[in-house]
């Protein structure tokens, strides 16, 4: 128990000496003055100084609780550091007095004391704690065995408690210590307001009610090197920092050290930083941490960020979890407006039933830099952000030349997703075979899920992803609103099993530059947008980029955009994309308008196909939309209905100086080798040729329906093929070519 700092009572060598002798302790050479020598070589004046000011030095070996204690008192009562060795271990008896400074109880430090332990270990047993350690008193603990440290009820540190005193842990074991009761903290120790250094030691299984089942840093400066601090935990009140937590404005470094298998009952399962505090974290292995709290901003398996600031370097979150009902973050949750920087580091295999399998950021600046987020996961409820998760409108994440793969989100963003009002820029990086498995049409995005904030993606590759459930869709990104900005990044082989293999894009405004969409596919429920699909009334801009090889099982391989929707297609390659639907209003190979409005301008669609049953439009089909192309070739494509160049079914279509080359239709009619028109569509075609193109049926370079409307100007028909009508077939609809009526063939 602690008692009033001692007062350093002067005493005559010969008397330490009698009081060391009959203690039973051992007298090294140099434990007291020798008695002063008779003669002129001593003078009054300097034995009166000796015996007024006592000066310990050398070393004092203890063997019993009784020797110990003696050595502790004689330290405090001495000037400078005193030196303890253990030669055995000890134990401490069953009484614990109130009171007694370091004769009973704990054993309390009033002056610099020096513990060796060569192994051998103090165990309480359970009857207090060990060392009470006072205002600007230094504690140095080498090779010692502290155990079964109790503070007394409500009171912190286990083991050791230091009032602003500077305590040293060095090559030593904190073990099986408990503080207990309302607000008691730090299992094995408690820093308040000290300087607290733990050198190549253990701590293990030791527990507080309130936080810091290991260590509490309230306020003050804690350093952790080399030190193991495994199996800690907390009690439920409010149960924080498994392993260590720091309270207030103080400082800790944890460097080059192992914290496995704590447990927090509620957020920081291995560490917990505060509001204020600094806390650093490097070359660390953090895993098997618990963080067990059931509301949402509850988590952090290893670490949680009150709202500090936290930087991780060259460390690694394996296996982590935030386990409670609604937990988040399963390796590191930050709340509160904090700065967080996680680099050159490993999270893996961390999970979170709510959202953020390995980072919940739910305020504050979050980047993580340099670093691979792998195997994480979160469970059903939601289930966002396989392996990162921004909570809140005032979040700022930053992922930059990252590696994101194999992360699962049971719903949406399998690798990353961001939060309405918030930003999210994402540079460098790749992201591989992540999963999103949500059922809904809204659901998905396999690698990344933007619900209404600013994402942007540069220089970035989005490869092999899935959104896999029942109505998945964005196997690559999946965008809700907001804004998205895709620049100088490939996004390929990703599959959404409803729509939008690369990227599905609900509302919002979506910009694509200088990216490739390439190799990705849609499932079959409908299956639309294989390169990318929008669903609403959206904004999309892809720009001087190519989509390429993507496919579709009913419509648009390449891109599909809705009835209200505005697609804008500028200097870029759209070739080699397939739709597979059967219907007749099924197909676009390379673009489907669903009604809305689609610009095409200074691009090229080649060698598109629509392959399904009564497939049209092998480079673009718009249905009942307006369409508009102007400095566009389109070459090689091929539809098995009709319209191997162009098919529009109804709407409205403008044509400037467009190149319809070497397309074809099948047999299924098997009309309009460059330009088809179903029923009441409306065409206005100026400059531009319709050359080499081929039908199987009619009209092998145009094709007009007894409804609809071309009206061309300065266009060059020539060197098509089709059994009826090699370069043009009017049913009977309104067609003038260059100023000549085509009468009904």
């Amino acid at each position: 128990m602690s008692s009033p700092r001692n007062r350093k009572v002067p005493s005559l060598a010969a008397s330490a000496v009698g009081a060391l002798a009959l203690a039973g302790l051992t007298v090294l050479p140099g434990t007291a003055s020798a008695a002063p020598a008779t003669g002129a070589t001593a003078t009054t004046a300097t034995a009166a100084a000796a015996a007024a000011a006592p000066q310990a030095g050398g070393t004092t070996v203890v063997r019993n609780e009784r020797q110990l204690r003696r050595a502790v008192l004689k330290a405090n009562r001495v000037e400078g550091t005193a030196t303890i060795r253990l030669a055995s271990s000890i134990g401490f008896g069953p009484d614990r007095p109130t009171r007694g400074g370091a004769l009973r109880g704990d054993l309390d430090l009033t002056d610099d004391l020096v513990v060796r332990g060569r192994g051998n270990a103090i165990d309480a047993n359970q009857v207090d704690r060990i060392f009470d350690v006072r205002d600007g008193v230094t504690l140095r603990l080498r090779g010692v065995v502290l155990r079964n440290g109790q503070a007394p009820e409500t009171e912190s540190g286990g083991a050791i408690r230091s009032t602003g005193g500077d305590v040293t842990v060095r090559g030593s074991q904190v073990l099986d210590s408990t503080a207990s009761g309302e607000g008691a903290s730090g299992g094995a120790i408690v820093n308040d307001q000290g300087l607290l250094t733990v050198a190549r030691s253990r701590l293990l299984r030791n527990t507080a009610t309130r936080a810091g089942g290991a260590v509490e840093a309230n306020l003050g400066t804690t350093v952790v090197l080399g030190t193991r601090m495994n199996f800690n935990n907390t009690g439920a009140t409010p149960g924080n920092g498994g392993a260590l937590h720091l309270t207030g404005a103080g400082e800790v470094t944890v460097t080059g050290s192992w914290v496995k298998n704590n447990t927090a009952s509620a957020e920081g399962g291995g560490l917990w930083n505060s509001a204020t505090g600094d806390f650093t974290v490097t070359g660390t292995e953090l895993g098997g941490n618990t963080a067990a709290g059931a509301e949402a901003t509850n988590g952090g398996g290893a670490v949680y960020n009150d709202g500090g600031t936290l930087t991780v370097s060259d460390s690694r979150m394996m296996n982590n979890e935030a386990t409670g009902a609604a937990g988040s973050g399963g390796a590191l949750l930050a709340v509160g407006a904090g700065d967080v920087r996680v680099e050159n580091s490993e999270l893996v295999g961390n999970t979170a039933p709510r959202a953020g399998g390995a980072i919940e950021v739910a305020d504050g600046v979050v980047e993580v830099w340099r670093s691979e987020l792998v195997g994480n996961s979160t469970g059903s409820a939601p289930g966002n952000g396989g392996a990162l998760h921004a909570t809140a409108a005032t979040s700022e994440v930053r992922v930059l030349r990252s590696r994101v793969s194999g992360n699962t989100a049971s719903s949406e963003g399998g690798g990353l997703w961001n939060s309405a009002g918030a930003t999210m820029e994402v540079r460098g990086s790749v992201f591989t075979e992540n999963v999103a498995e949500g059922d809904e049409a809204d659901n998905g995005g396999g690698a990344l899920f933007n619900n209404g904030g600013t994402l942007q993606v540069t220089r970035s590759d989005i490869d092999r992803n899935v959104a896999n459930g029942t109505n998945g869709s964005g196997g690559g990104i999946l965008t809700d609103g907001g804004t998205l900005e895709v620049t100088q990044t490939d996004i390929t082989d990703n599959t959404a099993v409803r729509a939008g293999g690369g990227i599905e894009a609900d509302i919002g405004d979506t910009t694509v530059s200088q990216s490739l969409l390439d190799g990705n596919s849609t499932g079959s429920t409908p299956g639309n947008g294989g390169g990318l699909h929008l669903t609403g009334a959206g904004t999309v801009a892809v720009e001087n980029s190519s989509v390429t090889g993507n496919t579709a099982s009913n419509e648009g391989g390449g891109l599909w955009n809705s009835a209200t929707g505005t697609l804008s297609v500028t200097a870029t390659e759209i070739v080699g994309n397939t739709a597979s639907g059967a219907e007749a209003n099924a197909g676009g190979g390379g673009l489907y308008n669903d009604g809305g409005q689609l610009t095409v301008d200074g691009s090229t669609i080649d060698d598109n196909t629509a392959d399904g049953a009564a497939g049209s439009g092998g480079g673009v089909l718009n249905v009942n939309g307006t369409l508009t192309m102007s400095g566009t070739t389109l070459d090689g494509n091929s539809a098995v209905r009709a319209g191997g160049g162009i098919e529009t079914n109804v709407g409205q279509v403008t044509l400037t100086n467009v190149d319809t080359t070497n397309n074809d239709t099948g047999a299924n009619p098997g009309n309009g080798g460059g330009l088809h028109v179903t029923a009441g569509a409306t065409v206005l075609w100026t400059g531009g040729t319709v050359t080499g193109n081929d039908a199987a049926a009619q009209g092998g370079g145009l094709w007009n329906s007894d409804t609809g409307s071309i009206t061309a100007t300065g266009l060059t028909v020539e060197g098509n093929t089709a059994p009826e009508g090699p370069e043009f077939y009017n049913v009977g609809g309104p067609f003038v070519l260059n100023g000549t009526p085509v009468p009904p063939s």
